[in-house]
C-alpha cells in the first residue's frame, strides 16, 4: 500500500478523524487527506507547519525510552477544540487530528491493525 493510499485508509477508519498525514522524522509533511480543510480550520498560517514539525520531533524523542518502556505505540495531545494522535510507522510518523469526544485508544487499536494487516506499506511513494 502506498502512502496516499495509507492516509485515506487511515481517514476513513472513523469519523472522528479529521486529518491524516505522514511525516518524516524531520517534521517534513510528505502525504495527507483531511476533512472540510480541518487544517485550515484549526491551524493558521505557520501553526501547521509548527505543530506537525513538533510532533515528529517529540514522538522521535520519546522513541528513545523504548529499552526503558518498551516499543512506544502512539502519543496524544489533548486540547479543549480537538486532540493530536502521533502513531510511529516504519520510521516515520502518523498525524492525526481528531474531534475531541472520540477515543483515541480505539484508533490506535485500529491504525495498528491496519498497519499489520498490510503486507507492504511504502511511505515514499
Amino acid at each position: 500500500m502506498k502512502a496516499d493510499q495509507f492516509t485515506k485508509s487511515i481517514l476513513d477508519l472513523n469519523e472522528g478523524i479529521l486529518f491524516s498525514g505522514i511525516i518524516e522524522k524531520s517534521g517534513h509533511l510528505n502525504y495527507s487527506h483531511q476533512k472540510d480543510n480541518a487544517l485550515d480550520k484549526y491551524l493558521k498560517g505557520r501553526n501547521a507547519e509548527l505543530i506537525i514539525s513538533e510532533s515528529a520531533y517529540v514522538t522521535d524523542l520519546r522513541k528513545g525510552f523504548s529499552n526503558s518502556f518498551g516499543n512506544l505505540t502512539s502519543i496524544c495531545y489533548e486540547y479543549s477544540s480537538l486532540k493530536i494522535l502521533t502513531i510511529p510507522v516504519k520510521d516515520h510518523m502518523l498525524f492525526l487530528m481528531i474531534e475531541k469526544d472520540t477515543d483515541t485508544n480505539t484508533i490506535t487499536k485500529k491504525v495498528q491493525e491496519v498497519i499489520n494487516s498490510t503486507k507492504e506499506l511504502d511511505l515514499y511513494s
